[in-house]
């Protein structure tokens, strides 16, 4: 299965232009425009790095949490520029996703993650068993159906495996055959560096960004925050 997406995503290239990737994600030609975080970074100061004050860090945003206290990233901040492979065995870069005029859906999770694993299930079956859970709302039908019609993008970073080892392609490979949701974009985040940026405290840990990689509500857990921001950022649009 795997070196037939590799030949079908190669005879793609070779008859294509570089608009869109195999998986239908889009190429953003200004994304070099964009200047967000450096993932490769030396501490201090930089978002991910130990601090005691707002005035260890660059963007004036330490925070207390379960492990320490760091600078996290903020509203307004940049996403960093991300690269890694998708489910189709082909290189993408997240600020591909800049500039198509959509909100951004950004999960971390991973695959042992058992909510990680029925919000997975909901997106690609819409199974109802999330329904069940305390932290759902009826309202985030919506969404489901936002994500299927194009009108926004939900991408899955997965960055450990079932037995919580550093994710792998065929961490990626296996989550897209259990949930073969074609509209979602799965990548792995394989050395943690996005993992050391977010510093996830409890998973799935969604980020909501603007079509500019702004981040509208950075999370670093749950996914009630963001979703109920996009609702009524969505909602808000919808009524003027």
């Amino acid at each position: 299965m795997k070196i037939l997406l590799l030949i079908l995503t190669l005879a793609y290239c070779s008859e294509e232009t570089t608009n869109k990737y195999f998986g239908g994600w889009p190429i953003n030609e200004s994304k070099d425009d964009i200047i967000g975080s450096d993932l490769d970074y030396d501490c201090p100061n930089s978002i991910g790095c130990e601090c005691n004050n707002n005035q260890d860090c660059i963007n004036k945003n330490c925070i207390k949490s379960p492990r320490g206290s760091f600078c996290y990233p903020k509203t307004g901040d940049i996403f960093p520029e991300f690269i890694s492979i998708d489910q189709y065995d082909e290189l993408v870069n997240i600020y591909d996703f800049a500039n198509q005029g959509k909100y951004i859906l950004i999960e971390l999770g991973t695959a042992w993650c058992s909510p990680c694993n029925i919000l997975a299930n909901w997106l690609a079956y819409d199974d109802k068993e999330i329904t069940t859970k305390s932290f759902w709302k009826p309202e985030y039908q919506k969404i489901y159906d936002m994500v299927h019609n194009g009108d926004i993008y939900f991408i899955t970073i997965l960055y450990e495996d079932e037995n919580r080892n550093n994710a792998t392609y065929d961490t990626i490979y296996e989550w897209f055959d259990n949930y073969p949701d074609e509209s979602i974009p799965l990548l792995i985040d394989s050395n943690k560096s996005l993992h050391t940026w977010a510093k996830p405290t409890g998973i799935p840990a969604i980020t909501l960004l603007d079509d500019n990689m702004k981040i509208v509500n950075f999370s670093s857990r749950g996914l009630n925050e963001s979703f109920d921001i996009l609702l009524t950022l969505i909602n808000n649009d919808e009524n003027k």
